[in-house]
């Protein structure tokens, strides 16, 4: 028995299911992001209430909405005043990764260290095995674009690694 909407269109099993569904794929994403994994519970929070209140995503590409939302709330909370105030440092054993090796600790930091385009393509891309397509569609950029900033994030973890 389906029970009502809590708000038009969106039904407390809905809400449910997006949440077991993608709040893993959120959290890793938020929390490489960011480096804080504190405010990358938050933000994955956020990312669930806008879905609830708005509801308008497309239920093909919801991952891809749910995705577009958390790194746009990233994305505020980096030009906040706050975010020059706190540590970034984020330790291993807190990163929630989808892939199922452990994570590499020089690597983490490397990609840390990418200007936010280039790290945003490399966690979706290596971390959550995002094609370019599903890249494009959540960032809202061309899938060309997608592969330029790829190249060039590859460029320069590549360098960092060679010592230079």
């Amino acid at each position: 028995m389906q029970r009502e909407a809590l708000v038009p269109g969106v039904t407390e099993e809905e809400m449910i299911r997006l949440l077991e569904t993608y709040s893993g794929v959120l959290l890793g994403v938020c929390s490489l992001i960011l480096g804080d994994h504190d405010m990358a519970q938050d933000i994955v929070q956020e990312t669930f209430l806008k879905a609830w209140k708005r509801h308008d995503y497309q239920r093909e590409s919801e991952k891809a909405w749910l995705i577009r939302v958390a790194v746009n709330l990233c994305h505020d909370y980096h030009r906040s005043r706050w975010w020059r105030h706190i540590d970034h440092r984020l330790s291993p054993e807190e990163l929630p990764l989808a892939a199922p090796e452990e994570p590499d600790t020089d690597i983490i930091h490397l990609v840390r260290q990418l200007p936010m385009k280039e790290r945003e393509v490399i966690i979706l891309f290596f971390w959550n095995n995002m094609s370019a397509d599903e890249i494009a569609a959540t960032l809202g950029i061309t899938r060309s674009a997608v592969y330029r900033r790829l190249e060039k994030a590859k460029q320069h973890l590549k360098l960092e690694m060679e010592g230079g």
